[in-house]
């Protein structure tokens, strides 16, 4: 297997991505490659909690990170938390997720809340994701942001009772039992 150095002085391409080590916690954001440090235990914690509550859906499949979510041939993220219905199953390669889930969920740490809120907000709502979420956890907040509410997330405190989605009739919970 062939190995790539980093190399920030150019663009990178998928091709360039899939050279790296696997398992390295490495993003490639309009060819720009982006590494990031493990993710804290209650950032793990949070997501854990969250991916049991989708998990139990039986209207599609939630998938942990790490795992590689293809958009294009210059955009190869790692959210922390998919969710894919029934009817988009046939984006779930063995490669990873060649196209939008339904649900992307990131969990803010302080090494990554600039790019969580801006770049990568960007790029899921550019590519069409139906629902993005943004948790807080310093803050005890989830932020839902769609296509058409871009600028206008609806923000949900950790004492306001249950929160729904549009992915899924069957998804509610209290934001109190992943926080």
């Amino acid at each position: 297997m062939e190995v790539a150095t980093i190399d920030r002085s150019r663009e990178w391409t998928v091709n360039d991505y899939l050279k790296l080590e696997e398992g390295l916690l490495a993003q490639l954001i309009d060819g720009s490659l982006i590494m990031s440090p493990a993710p804290s235990i209650n950032h793990q914690r949070v997501i854990g909690k969250l991916f049991k509550i989708l998990d139990g859906l039986s209207s599609g499949e939630a998938i942990l990170s790490p795992v590689d979510l293809y958009l294009n041939n210059q955009n190869v993220l790692q959210p922390d938390l998919v969710f894919i219905s029934n009817e988009k199953k046939a984006i779930i390669t063995d490669r990873g997720i060649e196209g939008v889930p339904d649900l992307i969920v990131e969990v803010i740490s302080p090494s990554n809340s600039f790019i969580d809120r801006n770049t990568k907000k960007r790029k899921y709502l550019q590519f069409g994701v139906t629902e993005y979420w943004i948790i807080d956890p310093a803050n005890k907040t989830l932020e839902v942001y769609t296509p058409e509410d871009e600028d206008q997330p609806r923000l949900y405190l950790v004492n306001e009772g249950d929160i729904s989605s549009l992915i899924s009739e069957a998804l509610s919970f209290d934001l109190k039992e992943i926080l």
